[in-house]
């Protein structure tokens, strides 16, 4: 295979004609023995996501081959390795990396997935854009919201390709929904619920009860807690800090689940609001913190948001959401959601396919209704984005938009005040204290963008 992949791309594109690459690579297409077919993947990140979905699913694809594995644990990251080596039966053809920028430098990977923890996901993808690597970045985006201009240029500089890892726009169910939101089967779209879990949901699995405990322990010996705190900056390190809970509700390196978890759910709301290209303009509400341990993201929240057309927006968590939803749901919400009302009915899946009229689900689309793009699966279309070069599912603009969100709740709820938003400027309106919550500090040693 002298001929490189990305060679293979450009000679197929001088080819014209004679030769179209298809968005949707089939195996017979591109099977183990097709030339210069392959992509290789370097996984960053070997925990619950990265070895569990990503390398899990990636790995019985024909024209993927996954190369490198990086992660903060060596247990992991060796581990990862072996299973991937046993699994192509290669010795050693999978190389475990502590720091994942010797990765960055190999010329052989042709893209990244990135499923580390928050605080790491902008950093890694604007370093691996540089690089000239294509990145699947697992949500949320950003725990430092000016990062994302950052990202942006980067992304615009590099010619890459970049997938969020919000996977519900690779299913089914939520696309029928939203084609038959945006097309008027519920009439005017007016308001749309959303919510999800808080830093209570999974409390049973905390080591220390409540919140995490905050009291200084020995570091793991296979733990590089240097790296693993990275650009965040440096907290004593705790059983409960490392873990997946502690990435996903220390305010050092997350936003909470309402970014966490949430950001699934507003990357369908902002779909079906056609809002891809912006934000609500207005947010105002109210919610909770915890007062001990180290998981100190938001507990319950109750924001009202109002884009510039008109539509409103209510973001809840998922406790707070039961008085509102569970009318409409047949009983108590259960983990995330949305629901979209509009002037002739509404319409969910939340607990199940439920709508007004359940005919909805059955629609026959009219050859003039808008269908949306069909995604096999989401690991699945950023592989044959990059081979084909097409826009994926998730792209950076909708990943941006859509993480602003759960900022500028964040903002209203510390505040207690409105926060008005410039969609297009991309800033805070008349309140200088808002503004300075979207930067974080980050250690300079760490500044790898």
């Amino acid at each position: 295979m002298k001929t490189t992949r990305r060679e293979f791309i450009k000679g197929a594109a001088v080819a014209g004609a004679a030769f179209v690459v298809p968005n949707i690579f089939t195996k017979s297409l591109f099977g183990a023995a097709a030339p210069n077919s392959r992509v290789n993947v370097a996984q960053i990140g070997c925990g619950g996501i990265g070895t569990g979905y990503h390398i899990n699913t990636l790995k019985p694809m024909a024209d993927v081959r996954i190369v490198a594995v990086a992660d903060a644990y060596k247990s992991r990251r060796d581990k990862a390795a072996a299973g991937l080596n046993q699994h192509y039966g290669e010795k050693d053809m999978v190389k475990a990396y502590a720091d994942f920028r010797e990765i960055l430098a190999r010329r052989d990977v042709d893209a990244v997935i990135i499923g580390v923890h928050d605080h790491w996901h902008i950093p890694m993808s604007i370093a691996a854009l540089k690089a000239g690597k294509d990145v699947y970045c697992q949500k949320p985006l950003a725990v430092d919201w000016d990062l994302c201009k950052s990202l942006r240029a980067a992304f615009r500089n590099s010619g890459r390709v970049f997938q969020f890892g919000t996977q519900y726009r690779s299913m089914g169910s939520y696309r029928l929904m939203v084609e038959l939101v945006r097309n008027g089967y519920i009439g005017q779209l007016k308001h749309i619920d959303q919510w999800c879990r808080g830093v209570a949901w999974n409390a049973s699995a905390y080591h220390v009860k409540p919140y995490g405990s905050a009291t200084p322990a020995p570091v793991p010996a296979d733990l590089d807690y240097d790296m693993w705190q990275g650009p965040a900056p440096m907290v004593p390190y705790t059983v409960d800090r490392c873990t997946n809970w502690g990435g996903y509700h220390c305010p050092e390196t997350s936003l909470g689940f309402i970014a966490g978890c949430g950001i699934h759910e507003l990357g369908i709301v902002q779909w079906g609001n056609k809002s891809d290209h912006t934000s609500p303009i207005r947010y105002e509400g109210s919610g909770e913190f915890p007062k001990e341990g180290i998981y100190r993201t938001l507990a319950k929240w109750d924001v009202k948001c109002t884009y510039e057309n008109g539509v409103t927006l209510r973001m809840m968590d998922v406790e707070t959401a039961k008085d509102t939803c569970q009318k409409y749901l047949g009983g108590p919400p259960r983990f995330d959601g949305t629901i979209f009302h509009g002037t002739e009915g509404w319409i969910s899946v939340a607990n199940g396919h439920q709508c007004s009229n359940q005919k909805l689900w059955k629609t026959e689309f009219k050859s003039t209704d808008e269908r949306l793009p069909v995604s096999p699966e989401h690991n699945r279309n950023f592989i044959d984005c990059v081979k084909s070069r097409k826009e994926t599912m998730c792209p950076v603009e909708m990943a941006i938009r859509a993480d602003t969100i759960c900022h500028l709740a964040i903002a209203a709820v510390k505040t207690g005040r409105v926060i008005h938003w410039d969609p297009v400027r991309e800033q805070i309106i008349g309140d200088t204290r808002a503004a300075r919550m979207l930067t974080r500090p980050y250690r300079s040693k760490w500044r790898v963008w």
